[in-house]
C-alpha cells in the first residue's frame, strides 16, 4: 500500500508542478500607457484645388475649404477623344515647394459602363506653357500616377481629362471616377 500512496502523491506532485508551470507560461504582464492629443484643430490647406479655363464646361464644384472637387458634366462622344485641358487647378500656396501625386489607386475606384470606354487619361501640366509634369495617369490601371512632383511655391497648375468612349457607346453609359491628390508635408 505504501507503494501506490507513493505513485498517487509523486503523480499529484507532478500535476500540481505541471499546472503551475502551464499558468506561469500563460500568464501576460501588461503595461499599458496612453497618448493623448489635444487642442486638434483645422488649418488652411497649402495646396488647394482652384478653378480653370475648363471648370465651368466640366461641371467642376470646388469644396469649401479647396480640398475635394466634383465634375458633373463631362462627357464625350463615341469613337472620339474629348479633353478637357484645365479642368480644374492645382494651387501652391506655400512659399515654399511642396511635393504632389495625383493618383488612381486601385480598379475599385471607377465604376459604371466601363467596359465602353477606350480609355481615360489624365495629365498635370504647368501653367506656362503646359508642360506635363510627372507622369500620365491611365485610369483602369491599379497604381498609375503622376510620381511625385514638385509643385514650385505661390504656382498653380491645371489638370487634363482626355476621354475616350468606345464605337459603341450608347448616351445612357457613365461611368464614375475616383483620383487621389497625396500632398507631402504639414
Amino acid at each position: 500500500m505504501e507503494k501506490r500512496s507513493r505513485r498517487r502523491l509523486l503523480r499529484t506532485f507532478f500535476l500540481l508542478i505541471t499546472s503551475l508551470l502551464i499558468i506561469t507560461a500563460s500568464a501576460s504582464v501588461y503595461n499599458y500607457m496612453y497618448m493623448q492629443a489635444t487642442s486638434i484643430a483645422p488649418e488652411t490647406a497649402d495646396v488647394q484645388f482652384v478653378t480653370a479655363a475648363d471648370s465651368t464646361a466640366a461641371g467642376a464644384s470646388i469644396g469649401t475649404n479647396g480640398t475635394y472637387v466634383s465634375f458633373t458634366s463631362m462627357a464625350g462622344w463615341p469613337n472620339s477623344t474629348r479633353t478637357y485641358q484645365a479642368a480644374v487647378g492645382i494651387q501652391n500656396l506655400d512659399t515654399a515647394a511642396r511635393t504632389i501625386e495625383l493618383k488612381f489607386d486601385q480598379a475599385g475606384d471607377w465604376s459604371g459602363n466601363t467596359g465602353n470606354i477606350d480609355s481615360i487619361t489624365v495629365i498635370v501640366r504647368n501653367s506656362a506653357g503646359g508642360t506635363q509634369q510627372g507622369t500620365t495617369i491611365n485610369v483602369g490601371t491599379a497604381g498609375s500616377s503622376t510620381g511625385a512632383i514638385s509643385i514650385p511655391a505661390s504656382t498653380t497648375w491645371v489638370v487634363e481629362w482626355n476621354i475616350k468612349w468606345a464605337a459603341g457607346a450608347l448616351s445612357t453609359n457613365t461611368v464614375s471616377v475616383k483620383l487621389t491628390l497625396i500632398v507631402t508635408g504639414e
